[in-house]
């Protein structure tokens, strides 16, 4: 991810001469995107929902709908009106949430100035509650530090509790530790308080470090999908700067009829991927199945990266030129990232993965059908009729 940014920023000086930070942004339909080793949202308002994942995350921006924040070190400080998604090793909540809040990490502070509208689903090692939940709470901890009032019920698994002096559970108190944990009477009366113990003495020790497991477990996914974005980066730089020619043609061929390249990019791909279980059917041609599922994977590629140059390039030259090499892989670099952040967008992603590759397939299938067709005079004049 950091050499994906890296290599983004060093296009951006060479191109325009302006420092920017190592990070990338898309701001779609009032959403907000931003990824990188520090992802910071910090525009005076987010229409709807903000998405940032990094190292270093942080949210200072007011945000009209949900937040999705993902890294190692994770500061939520603003204003959320729904609700609010953070996970990381350190997890901080500073701003108010109007909806719901779930939190995931090692350790995991909900400041006094957070006020939990909804409930509150914290797992982490050491959970700190300092912020009034206006709904329940469901914590999983090592240790919880208590010092706000629940206004519904509070269950809670783990070790041990410390209560503050602003610790109050307006409803029922399920508590499930390996030994009995004492309840002051100010914050639950004892007809609330129900105490289950735990079978395995561990188990809540356990919960921190399957949680900091499961933020760990993330950084592999980020390290592949850099590879991805760079070997992408690597092949498009390479047809950029060899086969000028050929990106002309793919540009020029999608630019007058984009509908037209949609269309026969979808037949095109149904065609390539159909070749795998067609070759599949016959004794002979199940020899030379893995190089058609080999020849789909690669033109698959090959295809996403044509078409998501296509249309970044497209959306970029109508604000600035690219009439340098350097500006067309910056374009490169920065819809290669903006199509991989996008295409991490649940449900919506895959949907438009799909297209970027149909598209590119729909551009390759013109530029084929044209120079072949320049060989085939009465073909050619045919189609011009």
């Amino acid at each position: 991810m950091r050499l994906i940014a890296s290599l983004a920023l060093a296009g951006l000086v060479f191109a325009g001469g302006h420092a920017v930070a190592d990070e990338a942004r898309l701001s779609f339909g009032g959403d907000e995107f931003t990824a990188g080793q520090v992802a910071a949202i910090n525009q005076p308002t987010v229409a709807r929902d903000a998405f940032a994942a990094g190292y270093d995350v942080s949210l200072s921006s007011a945000v009209g709908g949900d937040a999705h924040l993902a890294g190692f070190n994770v500061r939520s400080d603003s204003a959320v009106q729904g609700d609010s998604y953070l996970a990381g090793f350190s997890v901080t909540v500073a701003g108010p949430i109007g909806g719901d809040l779930t939190a995931l990490g090692n350790s995991i502070a909900v400041g006094p100035a957070a006020t939990l509208t909804g409930n509150a689903r914290l797992a982490g090692a050491n959970v700190t509650v300092a912020a009034p939940v206006g709904g329940s709470a469901l914590i999983t901890a090592r240790t919880l530090t208590l010092d706000a009032p629940v206004a519904g019920d509070l269950d809670f698994f783990g070790e041990a509790i410390s209560f503050g002096p602003n610790a109050k559970v307006a409803g029922k108190l399920t508590i499930q530790a390996p030994a009995e944990i004492a309840v002051p009477a100010s914050v639950a009366a004892a007809e609330q308080i129900t105490y289950r113990q735990l079978v395995a003495p561990d188990y809540a020790s356990q919960a921190g470090k399957t949680a900091e497991h499961m933020v760990n477990s993330v950084w592999p996914a980020i390290w592949a999908t850099g590879l991805w974005w760079l070997l992408l980066f690597v092949v498009g730089l390479a047809f950029i700067g060899l086969a000028p020619r050929l990106v002309e043609r793919l540009r020029s061929a999608t630019e007058r009829r984009p509908f037209r390249s949609l269309g026969a990019g979808f037949v095109t791909f149904a065609a390539v991927v159909g070749l795998v279980p067609i070759s599949a059917m016959t004794v002979v041609g199940l020899l030379v199945t893995p190089l058609f599922i080999l020849f789909a994977v690669v033109m698959s590629a090959l295809a996403y990266l044509a078409g998501t140059y296509l249309v970044g390039s497209r959306l970029i030259g109508a604000m600035l030129p690219l009439d340098t090499a350097i500006k067309r892989a910056v374009a490169l670099v920065a819809s290669i990232v903006v199509a991989g952040l996008l295409g991490m967008v649940p449900l919506l992603g895959w949907l438009l993965t799909l297209l970027l590759v149909a598209f590119g397939f729909g551009a390759m299938a013109l530029v084929a059908l044209a120079r072949w067709s320049r060989g085939q005079p009465t073909l050619a004049a045919g189609a011009a009729a």
